[in-house]
């Protein structure tokens, strides 16, 4: 596991120097999964730890939150999801192909680490990047199995190594995800059953994808676009969302953001409850609306032994709503690459994936 982990390293640094847009006064605070993270009590689940499926879904409820704001306060992490969001299905681990596999991991690999997260495609199913079992783990929406596409010894590193990581399904169907060498970019794709693994034209981490598209930092931290039809790579000044508006957010101190089409530029302030400047992270998501879903971690300068955590979005006119606080997704079960957000092509509902020590969660925003 040691490569694994040295790799899922490399692709978190290059995310992060990318979506920061402000220094620190001390280290990164933004490094998703640091052990320096306070981890906040977990999302409370009566669920067992095999797939299940949750209860009825309840009527939405009304988002009662500002929705333009002119500076983000970022929450300490909740010690419970808000009414808002909905736990959909845990599947748990064990050695059954239902269930989902942990590795040896950790300084003396005492710790169980979990899959590396995964991404809803566009008629419901998950896929899971399944790293204890070398395999892509199948589900439906409500989190039974399906099947699984296993990962020949041919395509993992050395014959053992599952290094792949920031999965992205496509909408066409096409699972993606990327690894990382000395030269440059891997990406594994599975369509139909099928497996294989193209290399990119550079070095880049996949942060987002419009449908299409991937978008990510080169290890630069160059704005890029990779098709990953042919693996080849380009700069870009925007991201697009599925419709093809193209959008900037950056973070750090302040939040950053452009909409061209629209002649919208914004910079807001980010600060603590208190008051006290905060350094964060993003990961974003649009929705077939144009929306864009924010996904924040990071501390402020006020206390940097508590963790914030939140959810925020911007309208396809760019007005920005408050943070809501969510729980902490860093635990000693978390494999530790960004990837939490998650949104099916096709769809505007942002979701949460959790990767827990019970299983993996997956929580929706049903508000």
């Amino acid at each position: 596991m040691t490569a694994r982990l040295a790799a899922a390293g490399a692709l978190v640094a290059a995310v992060l120097t990318a979506c920061s847009s402000d220094s620190s006064p001390s280290g990164d605070p933004t490094a998703v999964g640091s052990s320096s993270h306070v981890v906040a009590p977990t999302p409370s689940s009566t669920s067992t730890p095999t797939a299940s499926a949750t209860a009825d879904p309840v009527d939405d409820p009304v988002d009662d939150r500002d929705l333009d704001v002119d500076e983000l306060v970022m929450p300490a992490a909740a010690a419970a999801l808000p009414d808002a969001w909905q736990e959909r299905f845990v599947i748990g681990y064990g050695p059954g192909k239902e269930l989902l596999g942990t590795a040896p991991g950790g300084d003396s690999g005492t710790l169980d680490i979990g899959p590396d997260y995964g991404a809803p495609a566009p008629d419901g199913s998950w896929w899971f990047l399944d790293a204890a079992k070398a395999r892509i783990a199948h589900y439906d929406s409500s989190g039974h199995f399906i099947d699984r596409v296993k990962v020949g010894k041919d395509l993992l590193i050395g014959g053992i190594y599952f290094q792949w990581q920031l999965p992205h399904v496509l909408a066409d169907g096409t699972l993606v995800a990327a690894r990382q060498d000395s030269r440059h970019s891997w990406l594994l794709r599975v369509r139909d059953g099928r497996i294989d693994e193209i290399p990119v034209d550079g070095s880049f981490a996949p942060t987002y994808s419009d449908g299409v598209l991937l978008y990510g930092f080169s290890g630069r931290g160059k704005t890029v676009v990779v098709d990953p039809v042919d693996g080849s790579l380009r700069r870009t000044a925007a991201f697009r969302t599925p419709g093809g508006t193209p959008f900037t957010v950056a973070v750090g101190q302040r939040l950053k953001l452009e909409l061209p089409a629209s002649g919208i530029s914004r910079t807001l302030p980010i600060a603590t409850v208190s008051g006290a400047a905060a350094h964060v992270g993003v990961q974003v998501r649009a929705g077939v609306d144009d929306t864009l879903h924010l996904f924040l971690t990071g501390i402020g300068e006020d206390d940097e032994s508590v963790q914030l955590v939140g959810a925020t979005l911007v309208s396809p006119s760019g007005e920005v709503a408050e943070v809501e606080a969510l729980p902490s997704p860093f635990n000693e079960t978390d494999p530790g690459s960004p990837a939490q957000l998650v949104m099916a092509p096709g769809s505007s509902t942002p979701m949460l994936v959790y990767v827990l020590p019970d299983g993996v969660h997956v929580y929706e925003r049903t508000g």
